[in-house]
């Protein structure tokens, strides 16, 4: 497939393992940023499938209406950016993996940075000894502090973990349903919005922004916090009423605020009044931007193209698309199941040959997860050894020795696998053997 990237401002992408993912197809990665309908045209015209880096640029039905090829926009997270309905006019397939079960560490980390680079007030500090003024005042310690935690899901709890983790006393508010789970879990809730606003000493927020949540921090909830607190916004600026939070801290309460996102993204105006305050530190929305996170989220973008190549898309958005895209799409066959797996195996197997590295001692090979490493990488090597000699085959091969391949290759009391994209591959095999079984010794027929 012909694969446009947006918006890899560093030029990381290629040098991210996961990157090997897409050998064979046709990359294109583009390192600057543009808003303009008329040159992203002509960048995608030829594009038929679309990496996003978060939301950092939007898809409009304008922009779609110029795309006649493009058939798949992959990304991970929430898509409040793209069109889904224009996309699903267009024929375009959305995925978007949205790791439920998995907390961004990356966001999570640089919020208690911000905490502590605001309470210790780093940054001036910094700039202080620069300029040969050694000491630039006195900041706060967070041990016993009150941490407030807006939004216990996946970030919020794990925010909260290393808050506890410097004792300071985690006070959480969401709605009825995780303020329970956050009891469950031994912390406290606060009895009111009003109380939680009143009682912290830090402030973080940890809500997706949905129109409910749009504005749900208000100029009179700032104004109820102490002038020694700090508000801490990692998650989106929406949150807050626009204007509120410059208000708030030109008064005086809170005392101070750190935040990483922005109504307009990116912010390339040094006047922004944010920008202009000594208490409030800036970063550039960097909360997902690690080496470690992007590979992780580009792993799984990367995992949507190689399924949607094979005819077994996953995570997707808009799937009332896909009938459509069933009927016409030529890569949905067999063998395009038999490359992505493939492509899929290779890069598992070089990932857990890099984990048992990590076991270099005779103490630490005793340790119970380097057998099941081991045992996984073995799996994971004989596959792929099934299905490059599967792809050998001629059309003269005999039917039988066909069906023995596949039957190795989906043997699910041995290779019983836990991913969702493998599984998926796989059920695209299982219709072959049952093919073969029944006499076709075609295995190209989708």
């Amino acid at each position: 497939m012909k694969i446009a990237i947006l918006d890899d401002w560093f030029d990381t992408i290629r040098t991210l393992p996961c990157f090997a993912m897409l050998d064979g197809h046709d990359v294109t990665i583009w390192n600057d940023h543009v808003e303009d309908v008329g040159t992203l045209a002509s960048r995608l015209q030829d594009a038929e499938a679309l990496v996003l880096i978060r939301e950092r640029t939007k898809i409009t039905a304008q922009l779609l209406d110029r795309l006649p090829k493009l058939r798949l926009i992959s990304q991970r997270s929430v898509y409040p950016h793209i069109d889904v309905a224009a996309c699903t006019r267009h024929g375009v397939v959305v995925s978007s993996n949205l790791h439920w079960g998995t907390p961004s560490y990356a966001a999570a980390e640089l919020t208690f940075a911000l905490v502590l680079a605001a309470m210790r007030q780093l940054p001036q500090q910094v700039a202080s000894l620069r300029e040969g003024r050694w000491q630039s005042g006195v900041g706060y310690t967070v041990r016993g502090k009150t941490l407030g935690i807006y939004g216990f899901g996946r970030i919020g709890r794990t925010v909260a973990e290393y808050g506890s983790a410097f004792r300071m006393n985690v006070l959480v508010w969401s709605s009825e349903e995780t303020r329970r789970k956050a009891a469950a879990e031994g912390h406290a809730v606060a009895t009111s919005k009003e109380q939680f606003f009143a009682d912290c000493d830090v402030l973080s927020l940890h809500l997706r922004l949905v129109p409910a949540t749009r504005g749900i921090v208000t100029a009179d909830d700032l104004a109820r916090m102490k002038p020694t607190a700090l508000l801490v916004n990692t998650s989106r600026a929406g949150l807050v009423e626009p204007g509120a939070l410059v208000s708030a801290l030109r008064t005086g309460r809170p005392g101070m605020a750190a935040v990483d996102v922005f109504e307009d993204e990116p912010v390339h105006d040094r006047a922004h009044p944010l920008l202009a305050m000594d208490n409030v530190v800036c970063t550039p929305h960097i909360g997902y931007v690690t080496h470690e996170e992007f590979d992780q989220q580009f792993s799984d973008i990367f995992e949507q193209i190689l399924a949607y190549a094979a005819g077994t898309p996953i995570h997707v958005v808009n799937p009332d698309v896909l009938e459509s895209r069933r009927a016409t799409d030529p890569e949905t066959t067999v063998e395009g199941a038999l490359t992505a797996l493939g492509s899929y195996l290779a890069t598992r197997a070089e990932a857990l040959k890099d984990e048992v590295r990590r076991y270099p001692t005779p103490i630490a090979r005793c340790d119970d997860q380097l057998p099941k490493l081991l045992a996984e990488r073995g799996r994971v090597v004989e596959q792929l050894h099934a299905v490059e000699s599967l792809q050998r085959f001629g059309p003269g091969e005999p039917a039988a020795a066909r069906k023995k391949l596949l039957g190795e290759i989906l043997a699910p009391a041995a290779y019983a696998a836990e991913d969702d994209f493998e599984n998926a591959l796989r059920g695209k095999l299982a219709k072959a053997l049952a093919k073969l079984q029944h006499g076709d010794a075609t295995i190209a027929a989708g």
